[in-house]
């Protein structure tokens, strides 16, 4: 009969998920890629819209203007974005262990 105890500190092997835990898994990330989706047409449209040059310096280098309202509502988008596509990235990993992370 095999030794089926294991030694102290030692990992006890994790089981497989199954089909339906990786597919229930996967599923459930479809809200925080719609989510990170519409993040970055926001994000987008403020970049469309704020990022526009007023004057051109030399060697083609150009002079943008943004209220403090504006460069801290950039700054969010981009870190928003960033910090869900980080998430989105760490759950689609798990979902392929089968187990979903918030």
């Amino acid at each position: 009969m095999p030794n089926t105890k294991t030694a102290a500190g030692e990992a006890v092997p994790k089981e497989q998920p199954s089909d339906a835990e990786i597919i229930s898994a996967f599923r459930n990330l479809e809200h925080e890629i719609c989510c990170l989706n519409h993040m970055t047409d926001i994000l987008a449209d403020l970049l469309d819209d704020q990022l526009v040059a007023m004057e051109t310096k030399g060697n083609d280098a150009l002079m943008i203007m943004l209220t403090k309202h504006q460069l801290e509502n950039l700054s969010f988008a981009w870190n928003d974005v960033s910090f869900r596509a980080t998430r989105v990235r760490d759950a689609f990993y798990a979902a392929g262990e089968g187990e979903m992370i918030r």
